[in-house]
C-alpha cells in the first residue's frame, strides 16, 4: 500500500513538473530561452490602456531588465545565431513595438539609446507618415505613424519588420488577398528604400489557426514572399530552435501592468501561474 501511494505521489510530481516545463519552460537551459515582449505606443502624459504604456512605467521596466542583466536582441541577430548554430546569450529578450507610432521615434528611441537596448518595430507599411485609420477601442485617428525620415533615423537601435499594409487581420483574408498585401508591403519597402527585416507580426494576432491544408498553404505564401519569421501572441517563452518559424510567441505587455506583473511575465511568460 505504501509503495502504491509512493508511486502515485511520484507520478503526480512528475506530471506537475511536466506542466511547469510546458507552461513556463523551467527545465530548459537559459541559452535556449527567448522572451519576446509585445508593446505598441508610449505616452508622456501618464495615459495608459491596453496598448499604450506611460513613459514612467516603461522606464521602470527597462531599469528592471538592465539591473537584471537581460540582453536585448534584434530578430536578425536571433537569426544569425541560428544560422551559425550558436546559443543566444542567457536572459535574452526581444522588445517589439507594433504599428510604428510616432512616439516610437520621439519617446522609445531616446530610451533605447540611454539604456543601450535594441528593439524591433513592426510597421503598418501602407500608413507611413499617416494617421491610424483602422479603428478599434484603443486606437484613435489622432495617433500618427512615423514617417520615412523617422524610420530611417532610428535604425541604430530599432530594426523594422512587417505589420501588413493597412493593418488587416490575415485570419479574415483569402490567400490571394494576403499575397496582394505582401506585394504592397514589398513595393513600399522598395520605393521608400527602407531596410526591413523579413519578419511579420500578425495584426490582432490573426492567422490561419486551424491545422491542415489551408494553414500549410498560408505558411507557403509567407515563405514565397521571403518572410523568415512570423509572430503571434501566446504569452509563453520561446524555446530555440523554434518549432515553427511562423508561430513564434510573444508576451503581451499591457499599459497598466504593475512592475510585479511585468516581472512575472518576463520570468514565466505570464502573470497568472495557475
Amino acid at each position: 500500500m505504501i509503495y502504491f501511494i509512493s508511486v502515485i505521489i511520484l507520478l503526480l510530481l512528475l506530471a506537475f513538473l511536466a506542466f511547469l516545463n510546458f507552461q513556463f519552460k523551467v527545465l530548459f537551459v537559459p541559452s535556449n530561452k527567448l522572451r519576446i515582449l509585445e508593446y505598441h505606443s508610449i505616452s508622456v502624459n501618464g495615459f495608459e490602456d491596453q496598448i499604450t504604456i506611460s513613459k514612467d512605467r516603461i522606464i521602470e521596466q527597462f531599469e528592471y531588465l538592465k539591473t537584471n542583466n537581460y540582453t536585448t536582441l534584434w530578430l536578425s541577430e536571433v537569426n544569425d545565431f541560428k544560422v551559425k548554430n550558436l546559443p543566444i546569450p542567457p536572459k535574452s529578450v526581444v522588445l517589439t513595438f507594433d504599428d510604428g507610432f510616432a512616439d516610437n521615434h520621439t519617446e522609445l528611441y531616446p530610451l533605447l539609446v540611454k539604456y543601450n537596448f535594441k528593439a524591433v518595430c513592426f510597421v503598418v507599411l501602407g500608413r507611413i507618415g499617416q494617421q491610424a485609420d483602422w479603428g478599434g477601442k484603443f486606437v484613435s485617428e489622432n495617433m500618427t505613424m512615423m514617417n520615412k525620415l523617422q524610420l530611417k533615423a532610428i535604425s541604430s537601435h530599432i530594426e523594422l519588420g512587417y505589420h501588413t499594409f493597412k493593418h488587416d487581420n490575415y485570419a479574415s483574408l483569402s490567400l490571394d488577398e494576403i499575397e496582394k498585401d505582401l506585394q504592397l508591403c514589398q513595393e513600399v519597402i522598395k520605393n521608400e528604400e527602407l531596410n526591413v527585416f523579413p519578419a511579420l507580426a500578425y495584426t490582432y494576432g490573426g492567422y490561419y489557426r486551424k491545422k491542415g491544408i489551408k494553414q500549410d498553404q498560408f505558411f507557403q505564401v509567407l515563405e514565397k514572399y521571403g518572410i523568415k519569421y512570423a509572430l503571434r501572441i501566446g504569452n509563453r517563452i520561446n524555446i530555440l530552435p523554434f518549432k515553427n518559424n511562423y508561430l513564434i510567441q510573444r508576451i503581451d505587455i499591457r499599459g497598466k501592468d504593475s512592475i510585479k506583473d511585468f516581472k512575472k511575465k518576463v520570468i514565466f511568460g505570464r502573470k497568472k501561474i495557475f
